[in-house]
C-alpha cells in the first residue's frame, strides 16, 4: 500500500517539483516568523506576546499546506494563493488547530503511546475541513477519528517508510526537505483520498443493501 501511494504521489508531482519546493520554502519561512520575533528584543514579555500572536495568525498556513498537497494529489490546478486559502475561514481554521493541539497535548500527558495513537486518529482533520467547509470543529476531529478506525496501522507504516528520506533531509542540512516535504505531504493526501474513497464505497454499499431490503418488505406499497 505504501509503495502504491508513494508512486501515485510522485506521478502527481511530475512537473510540479520545482513549484512545490518553492512553496515548501515559503511555508517554512512563514512558520519560522513567530520564532524569529520571539528571539529578538529586550522587552521579553512584549516580544513573547508578539510571538504568541504571530503563532496564532500563522496557524492557518499549516492547514493551507495540507490543502495545497491535496490539490496536487488530485491533479488540480495550483497557485501560490492556495497556501493562504484557509484564511477565508480564519476563526474556524485557528479554532480547529488549537482544539486539536489541546486534545493531543492532553493525550500525551497521559502517556506517549496514547498521544501517538491519537495523532494518527486526528491526522485527517485538515483535509476534511477542505472537503466539508461547513463542518464544525469538533465534528471534523470526530470524523477524522472515525475514518481512521482500522487505518492507523497503515498510516503508521506509511510514515515509517519515509524514515530514510527524513535522514537524507538531515544529512543535506535541511535542503533536501524542500523536496521531501512535498513528497511526504502529497503521499499523505493520497492516503486520505484512499480512505475517504473506501468510506464512500462502504456507505454506498450499505445504502444499496438498505434499499434492496426495503424493497423486499411486504409492508411497502408498490
Amino acid at each position: 500500500m505504501s509503495k502504491q501511494l508513494k508512486l501515485a504521489a510522485r506521478e502527481s508531482l511530475q512537473g510540479r517539483w520545482g513549484f512545490m519546493a518553492l512553496m515548501m520554502l515559503l511555508f517554512l519561512i512563514i512558520q519560522g516568523v513567530p520564532n524569529g520575533a520571539g528571539s529578538s528584543g529586550n522587552d521579553f514579555e512584549f516580544i513573547d506576546l508578539i510571538g504568541l500572536l504571530l503563532s496564532i495568525v500563522t496557524l492557518p498556513i499549516a492547514i493551507g499546506w495540507s490543502w495545497l498537497a491535496l490539490s496536487v494529489a488530485r491533479d488540480e490546478e495550483t497557485k501560490i494563493a492556495d497556501l493562504f486559502e484557509p484564511y477565508k475561514m480564519f476563526l474556524k481554521a485557528v479554532g480547529l488547530a488549537i482544539v486539536q493541539t489541546i486534545f493531543l497535548g492532553l493525550w500525551f500527558l497521559l502517556f506517549i503511546i496514547p498521544g501517538i495513537i491519537k495523532s494518527f486518529s486526528y491526522m485527517l482533520t485538515y483535509y476534511i475541513l477542505r472537503d466539508e467547509p461547513s463542518i464544525g470543529i469538533l465534528d471534523a476531529i470526530t470524523r477524522s477519528r472515525q475514518m481512521m478506525d482500522g487505518h492507523k496501522k497503515e498510516a503508521f507504516f506509511l510514515v515509517l517508510s519515509f524514515i530514510g528520506w527524513f535522514l537524507l533531509g538531515i544529512v543535506t542540512i535541511g535542503i533536501g526537505f524542500l523536496w521531501i516535504g512535498p513528497y511526504f505531504s502529497v503521499t499523505l493526501a493520497k492516503f486520505y483520498d484512499r480512505v475517504r474513497g473506501e468510506e464512500v464505497s462502504t456507505t454506498d454499499r450499505r445504502t444499496v443493501m438498505m434499499d434492496e431490503n426495503h424493497g423486499d418488505s411486504p409492508f411497502v406499497s408498490p
